[in-house]
């Protein structure tokens, strides 16, 4: 009888053993790494897109995760070498990625969520890190827009628009960016007449 205990007693703790060292769906680790990042608990997110990465690499949202990790690493811990070091190898391991449509779409999104340094940062790094972009002369515009109408730092607004308009003089931005320049600081006729 001893025996039979002894022995149901094991077999149920290694079932228990085993369902806590079962792997956690995509999903749910998806989920932990929006929360941690809601958190603000960026180590914990590292951690998670670690885990993704290696547990799903065939996933269709592996890229994604590679991304993500690099984006905590670039934003949220200012690392930037550990940040290139993450996007290299995602290029390496999925060609097909365009990492460069997920940066415009990422600073747009982060600009678009209120945090407009962030925003800044992604757009800058879209300059450094893809020279041969056709997208260049509106990461650049973009820069100014956001010190301008977000941020209302005018002074570094004027600098953007300027040397946007010097470095991109045939851009269709163009007309924008003398625009903004005329107007920095002042508020739109339609607010004026209310």
């Amino acid at each position: 009888m001893k025996k039979q205990t002894l022995l149901i007693g094991v077999i149920f703790g290694i079932a228990v053993l085993m369902s806590n060292c079962a792997k956690k769906s995509e999903q749910v680790l998806n989920q932990e790494a929006k929360k941690a990042l809601e958190e603000k608990n960026y180590k914990e997110a590292v951690n998670i897109f670690d885990q993704l990465i290696r547990a799903y690499p065939k996933s269709p949202d592996a890229p994604k995760s590679y991304f993500n990790l690099g984006m905590v690493y670039f934003g949220n811990l200012n690392d930037q070498k550990k940040a290139e070091q993450v996007w290299e190898r995602l290029v390496r391991k999925y060609p097909g990625f365009d990492l460069e449509k997920e940066f415009f779409a990422c600073a747009q999104e982060t600009q678009d969520q209120k945090d407009p340094q962030l925003a800044i940062k992604v757009y800058e790094e879209i300059l450094n890190y893809f020279p041969a972009s056709s997208n260049r002369d509106k990461a650049s515009f973009l820069i100014g827009f956001v010190y301008s109408e977000q941020l209302k730092d005018y002074p570094k607004a004027k600098e953007a628009f300027e040397k946007f308009i010097k470095e991109y003089p045939q851009s269709d931005l163009k007309d924008d960016a003398e625009f903004m320049l005329q107007n920095l600081g002042r508020e739109p006729e339609l607010e004026k007449s209310k």
